[in-house]
């Protein structure tokens, strides 16, 4: 009797074994464990906090209008009001105008009786209104001691082993 009972708890370990081994994915149901080497970069981070200033130059001021080839449909204003910016390094100055230079079209009569479009242009220099220095902090990540490890991985591979 204990023989039987012996032999059926046998039994029972190597069907548990060998379905721990099984896959249903696997043609056949088997297959095994195998290792996987990859070779990685691997750094150290580091997060840097820093601050930075720059130098926000603010312009405004009238351009005029182009001459027109043709006689639009409607007047077309004589000047326009137009603003402007730009960043520079700290250790620049802001220049004491800034060019500006708009176009756009308009509609106007042919002398056949057709209407069309025609090109105009807005240009000139605008003066400098502001001129400031703002500071402002960012972070950054510093990669350092950048390195290649190899990771090891177990991976089931279907089938039998090679």
């Amino acid at each position: 009797m204990k023989t039987v009972i012996l032999t059926a708890i046998a039994a029972v370990v190597t069907l548990t074994s060998v379905t721990a081994e099984a896959r249903r994915n696997c043609p056949g149901g088997q297959g095994y464990w195998d290792v996987e080497v990859r070779n990685v970069r691997v750094c150290d981070t580091e997060t840097q906090t820093y601050t930075e200033t720059k130098r926000h130059c603010g312009y405004q001021g009238t351009i005029w209008l182009g001459h027109l080839w043709n006689q639009p449909d409607f007047p077309l204003p004589m000047t326009r009001y137009v603003t402007g910016s730009s960043v520079l390094d700290e250790s620049k100055a802001c220049p004491g105008s800034q060019y500006k230079h708009e176009t756009g079209t308009y509609w106007y009569t042919k002398p056949d009786g057709f209407k069309t479009i025609d090109w105009y242009n807005y240009s000139g220099s605008i003066g400098l209104t502001s001129n400031q220095l703002k500071t402002s902090t960012h972070t950054r990540t510093v990669e350092t001691n950048c390195r290649t490890e190899q990771k090891v991985t177990r991976v089931f591979r279907c089938g039998h082993q090679p």
